[in-house]
């Protein structure tokens, strides 16, 4: 496979001189992502030809780290794009992820024994401020294998349950006292507008009864036939970027035909 980056967002041409390039090579068609060093400061989308092929690239979460994955990229891109992420994930993201975590944990009024599920949990980051609240029950849900394998490695996290999964195929047979999720649910992310009724569902089968759903950074509309609003807002966590957060508890589902307006 054939790389040749020639051009910054900017459209200004690039000298190959200046830049080192390493990427993926498990796909002959294309990299699941590319890493550049050299490139103009806060380089959001670079244009490649791959085998005589055009194909924009784009950063992700932050402009600062130049790894880039296809702007159309699959789910199993994404997936060895995290993978890569996973070597300087708490460099870029540990800060922004803790404030959040910790947010969000102000806001929550839980019993200490109670049990906890991390959705989307990356390296563990957003874990943290309940276990240093005194949380210990807690399992670690992410589909990256490498960003898992950086969360079993925190100390702090040493006593927390790791799976490695899809929340899309997430199926374990428990309930839990809380799900929370930092940053796993951004709009055009890691989901689908189509595939969020079921993955409401599945949060809505995991959670105990009168069990709480606590999200930030994400931006679908909770179903209000699922779960019961406790309290939501914004709040600022990134400069320049307001999340939004929303708290709920679980409802019962007493009829067949309020689940089939949900999940269709």
């Amino acid at each position: 496979m054939n790389v040749d980056i020639y051009r910054a967002y900017i459209g200004k041409p690039i000298s190959k001189k200046s830049i080192k390039i390493e990427y993926d090579r498990s796909n002959k068609n294309r990299p699941a992502w590319i890493y550049v060093e050299g490139l103009p400061r806060n380089t959001f989308i670079i244009s490649t030809r791959i085998n005589n092929k055009i194909i924009l690239y784009k950063t992700y979460l932050t402009p600062k780290l130049p790894l880039f994955l296809p702007v159309d990229y699959t789910k199993e891109e994404m997936k060895k794009f995290y993978d890569k992420f996973s070597e300087t994930y708490d460099k870029y993201i540990k800060q922004n992820n803790i404030a959040a975590a910790g947010f969000l944990l102000k806001k929550l009024r839980l019993q200490k024994n109670v049990k906890l599920l991390d959705l989307g949990a990356g390296t563990g980051i957003g874990s943290i401020p309940f276990i240093r609240a005194g949380y210990k029950n807690i399992t670690l849900i992410e589909y990256s294998p490498k960003m898992l394998n950086c969360a079993k490695k925190k100390k702090e996290l040493k006593k927390c349950r790791f799976i490695c999964k899809d929340i899309r195929d997430l199926n374990l047979n428990e309930k839990f006292n809380l799900i929370f999720s930092i940053f796993s649910f951004g709009l055009h992310a890691y989901f689908s507008r189509e595939e969020m009724p079921i993955l409401w569902k599945k949060i809505h089968k995991h959670l105990k009864p009168n069990g709480t759903i606590a999200l930030i950074g994400h931006e679908f509309q909770v179903p209000k036939s699922l779960f019961k609003e406790i309290k939501s807002g914004k709040k600022k966590i990134i400069e320049g970027y307001r999340a939004d957060w929303y708290i709920g508890s679980k409802k019962e589902i007493n009829s067949f035909s309020n689940l089939f307006q949900v999940i269709t």
